[in-house]
């Protein structure tokens, strides 16, 4: 049994589906449990490593599907998130071999960046050892002076003098013009005629820049904002907010952590997994619109399926969707939509090719052979499944080539996530919404007895 439906989903992608652990399969104490880490990057490999030890034992157990998500949305909500933040030739002081790194991203027109400062001596004055600071340029939009500020600075800091021009500007915030930057490098007794050819070409413009354009990747757009060891802390916190997170970073204690990749996107997400619990009896509205169908049009019973070609949970889905129409003869219209998830890279891919084989009148031809082999499906495969079932290859690879149908998958994903779909399969039996790979009897549960 695979556990990457566990890493995959609910930590990578915030997903349910290829991201449930699905149908009833428990393995006995002897079997191995594989974790298929295949497409995943490598933060993404260490999350799903580091998830193991603790789910393991929970399947083998035999813990049910609800057991074992909500032993690992407890351990994923004890988790600190943590950013890899790039030091790159960034001004730092304190021991190379500190313990405890904090990269700060400040704004010398920042009156909030200023008011840091003194606590930042402070923890320099009491971890003299376990210190190190890394400076970064972040000069706000509205802050018309910021810039020129920043590029002295490391025009000072050209001639090693980089921290003692730091400290005067944060003291002259208000004074902060050419003029008044060219003054403070004469009172530090700088190589003037070299400072200004450095502010006037714009020399240090560029590494200002980089600095900047850093923070806004990393979701940091406001100032002052601090990554303690990676642990962002945003605004001028006072000095026990510091010294909390220094100290357990000191403590010798395994700390359980997560990578993260960008603040704001982060904190939204947490919003949105707050959010109530869905009405397991809420009736979705879902268009059927031009998606592919078979069964008859006018069926009392509508299943609206959304898949992902290279999610082997949407293929374990397909022959139950078979005994569900043998088992309601007539009485069944099956509905496919599309929803390939980030981390399966050729499901887009296989999701165009089935259109534009259905564009030919072959999409369910398409459909099984794409599913027959999930391993196998890039570019040229799917060109060899469509010369199997004789389409016009010239049209096919021009569709493909275009990406001709992929407003077409993009429309079926943003169906999906307005009805709160996360992973993959997920049915909609009139309109009542069933996740994973269930067996036929959950489908029953929901449709009933058959009708004669």
């Amino acid at each position: 049994m695979s556990i990457r439906l566990l890493l995959a989903g609910l930590l990578i992608a915030g997903m349910l589906g290829c991201a449930a652990i699905q149908g009833s399969d428990k393995p006995s104490p002897d079997e191995a449990i594989s974790v298929d880490i295949t497409g995943m990057t490598p933060e993404q490999q260490e999350v799903a490593r580091g998830m193991i030890k603790g789910i393991v034992p929970l399947v083998r157990e035999g813990k049910s599907e609800a057991q074992v998500l909500n032993a690992l949305q407890e351990i994923e909500s004890k988790k600190i998130t943590r950013y890899r933040v790039e030091v790159g030739d960034s001004w730092t002081r304190g021991p190379d071999d500190a313990k405890v790194t904090i990269v700060e991203f400040t704004d010398f027109q920042c009156p909030f960046c200023s008011r840091v400062q003194p606590t930042l001596k402070k923890i320099s004055e009491n971890y003299p050892n376990d210190v190190k600071f890394v400076f970064k340029h972040h000069p706000l939009a509205f802050h018309k002076d910021a810039p020129l500020a920043h590029e002295a600075s490391l025009a000072a800091g050209g001639q090693g003098q980089f921290w003692e021009m730091e400290q005067i500007i944060f003291k002259n915030q208000k004074k902060i013009k050419e003029e008044d930057l060219i003054g403070y490098a004469e009172g530090l007794g700088l190589d003037i005629d070299q400072f200004k050819a450095d502010l006037t070409s714009g020399k240090y413009k560029g590494q200002v820049e980089s600095d900047t354009a850093q923070a806004v990747k990393l979701g940091a757009t406001g100032t002052p904002a601090f990554f303690v060891n990676g642990r962002y802390l945003s605004g001028a916190k006072p000095y026990e907010s510091f010294a909390k997170v220094i100290d357990e970073e000191l403590s010798g204690k395994e700390i359980p952590s997560k990578w993260g990749t960008n603040v704001k996107d982060e904190k939204k997400q947490a919003k949105q997994n707050k959010r109530p619990k869905e009405d397991p009896n809420k009736i979705y509205s879902i268009p059927v619109g031009t998606s592919y169908t078979k069964g008859p049009k006018d069926a009392s019973i509508t299943v609206i399926m959304f898949q992902d070609f290279q999610c082997p949970f949407s293929k374990r889905s397909q022959p139950t969707v078979q005994q569900l129409m043998d088992a309601y003869p007539g009485q069944v219209q099956v509905v496919f939509k599309n929803f390939p998830l980030g981390f399966h890279k050729e499901a887009g891919v296989a999701a165009e090719a089935a259109l534009a084989a259905g564009a030919q009148g072959k999409f369910w031809e398409m459909h099984d052979k794409i599913f027959t082999d999930q391993k196998q499906m890039g570019t040229d495969k799917l060109k060899g499944y469509a010369e199997a079932l004789n389409l016009d290859m010239v049209q096919f690879n021009k569709d493909l080539e275009t990406h001709r149908y992929k407003k077409v998958v993009d429309e079926d994903m943003k169906v999906a996530q307005g009805a709160g779909v996360r992973g993959t399969p997920t049915f909609f039996i009139n309109g009542k919404k069933v996740v994973g790979a269930k067996p036929l009897s959950e489908f029953q549960k929901v449709i009933g007895p058959v009708k004669k």
